[in-house]
């Protein structure tokens, strides 16, 4: 993730993106299209993410 690298964001700032996301309601395609990037690259390491990501993406579908 360059821009997390990037960017240093407060947990505020954190605090008020995460807000953002999920009131507009783009939460669930930003985490569904890292998930396709991850499946794409197939890289090691890549499966404990990509299992959180599942997970996290299950409790955005509800």
């Amino acid at each position: 993730m360059k821009y997390k690298e990037r960017l240093n964001l407060s947990d505020e700032d954190k605090e008020l993106l995460v807000e953002a996301l999920l009131s507009q309601g783009y939460a669930y395609e930003v985490v569904d299209s890292e998930l396709k990037d991850l499946e794409y690259e197939l890289k090691p390491g890549y499966e404990s993410k990509m299992r959180k990501l599942n997970v996290l993406l299950k409790k955005l579908h509800s």
